[in-house]
């Protein structure tokens, strides 16, 4: 009985996991930040660093590759280029219209490897999530108001939740986090309780602060992306290095990648 039991509950962990794998499976594994890093890459390394036009990209499923449209110069200097990115070879082919031939090619094949990693890591965390988000939220919360901190100067009602692993509604930070933060001097609020700003708000009076699924590293320790937001131009996102011990969560590393 007991061996049908395991059998039972091995076979559902496996289905899972193929669910969350074919599910990844029919998304790009780029984004269109990564994409457009990547046919910047190419082009330059053939034509040098200007300034750009860019229109796209856009993912093609069938061929499962990226095109986008680059241009550079003015009137009678216009250079017009396609680029793709071919997430299944790794080539990025750059043509100067109207050509059809590659004049230039790159390989995206590291960026698409560390997408690899990054969603199957994504899979196990949802298999197996990271003990106490709650600590997370707390950890990450308290690095950030830190001096040097995003939230060091702060004095907005920031607004907090975490990704649920299981894929249900986002986690809030909880009464019980508020409180033992309110030496922070910084007025927390359960993400669930934000509202969005007006389309036109440029600043908002609030902040929403986004926390996602830590993912394992091969060496214990742990990845996480956050952002904050609070409206219109005012947004960054951050990626931080994250360690668990006997005394709980603790920050190793946090860097911001993208400022808007």
């Amino acid at each position: 009985m007991q061996k049908s039991v395991l059998a039972a509950v091995l076979a559902a962990t496996v289905s899972l996991a193929a669910l969350v794998v074919q599910a990844q499976e029919t998304q790009p594994l780029l984004n269109e930040m990564q994409v457009m890093a990547e046919a910047d890459k190419a082009l330059n390394a053939r034509f040098g660093r200007a300034d750009s036009m860019v229109n796209g990209p856009r993912f093609d499923s069938a061929n499962n590759a990226w095109t986008l449209l680059i241009e550079r110069g003015e009137s009678s200097a216009l250079h017009r280029y396609q680029i793709s990115v071919n997430e299944t070879s790794g080539e990025v082919c750059v043509r100067e219209l109207p050509a059809t031939d590659c004049v230039t090619k790159g390989n995206a094949e590291a960026a698409l490897q560390a997408a690899r990693d990054k969603r199957q890591a994504l899979a196990e965390a949802m298999l197996h999530p990271a003990p106490d988000l709650q600590g997370v939220m707390k950890a990450v919360l308290r690095h950030q108001t830190a001096p040097g901190g995003y939230l060091a100067s702060n004095r907005m009602p920031v607004y907090v939740s975490i990704r649920s692993p299981k894929g249900e509604s986002a986690i809030d930070l909880s009464p019980e986090s508020i409180q033992d933060l309110g030496d922070l001097g910084v007025k927390l609020m359960p993400g669930s309780a934000w509202q969005s700003p007006r389309e036109d708000a440029r600043v908002d009076t609030s902040m929403m602060m986004g926390l996602g699924i830590p993912t394992r590293r091969p060496d214990g320790d742990y990845d996480l992306g956050f952002g904050f937001w609070c409206g219109g131009t005012c947004g960054s996102q951050h990626a931080a290095v994250l360690r668990r011990d006997a005394s709980g969560w603790r920050v190793l590393s946090s860097t911001m990648t993208m400022i808007f």
